[in-house]
């Protein structure tokens, strides 16, 4: 186990440490999750994630595509 110390606003920490209150969890688990989620996936989601609607047009193309990729599995 090491420690980390990370500079961060006030009111960010505060607001954070009142969410993983209420979660029962600590901030520290916060962190954690959040440092192990970066290492194995080495991104930043920065913001909302975008949500795309399936319209039934869509969904069509995508069975298609996913039919093609698994024949070329069985291959």
């Amino acid at each position: 186990m090491t420690t980390l110390t990370v500079r961060i606003k006030e009111d960010l920490k505060n607001k954070a440490f009142s969410q993983a209150e209420k979660l029962g969890v600590p901030l520290t688990l916060v962190v954690t999750v959040a440092l192990e989620n970066f290492v194995k996936s080495p991104r930043i989601v920065i913001g909302e994630p975008e949500v795309v609607e399936v319209t039934p047009s869509i969904q069509k193309k995508m069975d298609k595509i996913g039919k093609l990729l698994s024949k070329n599995k069985k291959k």
